[in-house]
């Protein structure tokens, strides 16, 4: 039994992962009327809208996310099935320079992935940074960089890995001796513990009326162990990621002193070069991030 797979798939992938019409006309050697018209039309033959569209942003629907995801995951399998075949008598070999986000991300939830490759591929050797400074990529020569948030637009490449839900989060103690909080704007009149992220966008989870937030920290510091340790002693009010507060906040050491205000999510993505030559190695170490990170969201 056969599947009437729709057109325009690749076109819609490359729109998404460029986040620009004209990027991913560019990317596909087509006008970008003509992108325009193939999105259009995959959607008239899915019978649902994928993208939302405005003059100044462009972004997923619900149906539109789901598509995105699996269908991405698709290709990659399917990529990697054409290189299985093409490759069978090889292994792949060589080293692969990453820079990352570090913190508990890169300790104990992309580490252990990538030990997990070097298991499977004997031959690999990886370099790993966690450098807290903005690398060029091409100038550092590192073949992959893993970035959390929003990203400049560059020439990259830039594949979503996963996304995380981002926290307000304080003590009990400290809320007990500090002005009750309505609304974002009161945060200004508290004490602020912030790591790199200088403004803190918070939508209304009833009206959703948006509200940006200026954020002068008391303690301003890019390692979130230290930015959660000062938040369990009630030297403030920060910003934490899920997967830095789940087990505390489930205990009552940490609250949310806005619940009904929910900060901007945090995506992460894995960004390389689009103009060089990708190795089979490198390429390899892409799609196995790629299904690892995927598998762990499912």
């Amino acid at each position: 039994m056969s599947a009437n797979f729709p057109e325009g798939i690749p076109e819609f992938l490359a729109v998404v992962e460029t986040q620009s019409f004209s990027k991913a006309a560019e990317q596909r050697n087509l006008s970008r009327a003509r992108i325009s018209q193939i999105i259009s039309r995959l959607e008239k033959h899915m019978g649902v809208q994928l993208l939302y569209r405005s003059t100044r942003s462009l972004s997923l629907s619900p149906a539109g996310e789901t598509f995105y995801q699996l269908s991405r995951l698709g290709i990659d399998q399917l990529e990697h099935a054409v290189q299985a075949a093409q490759h069978a008598h090889s292994s792949i070999s060589g080293q692969i320079r990453i820079n990352s986000v570090g913190g508990l991300f890169g300790e104990a939830i992309l580490a252990p992935i990538l030990i997990r490759f070097m298991a499977e591929n004997p031959q690999i050797e990886i370099d790993l940074s966690f450098s807290s400074t903005r690398e060029d990529l091409i100038e550092a020569q590192y073949d992959l960089v893993v970035r959390m948030g929003s990203l400049a637009n560059s020439n990259l490449i830039g594949r979503k890995l996963t996304r995380y839900t981002n926290h307000l989060v304080a003590s009990p103690d400290y809320l007990k001796s500090m002005p009750a909080l309505n609304s974002p704007k009161d945060l200004l009149e508290h004490t602020l513990i912030n790591g790199s992220v200088k403004r803190w966008l918070f939508t209304h989870t009833t009206t959703q009326e948006k509200y940006e937030l200026p954020v002068q920290g008391k303690l301003t510091c890019s390692n979130g162990h230290v930015a959660k340790l000062a938040t369990l002693n009630s030297a403030g009010i920060s910003r934490q990621p899920a997967y830095y507060v789940e087990k505390e906040m489930a205990s009552g050491l940490l609250v949310n002193p806005l619940p009904n205000w929910q900060l901007s999510s945090s995506d992460v993505t894995l960004l390389y070069p689009k103009s060089r030559n990708i190795s089979l190695r490198v390429t390899a170490l892409v799609n196995y991030l790629v299904e690892a990170f995927n598998m762990n969201t499912n």
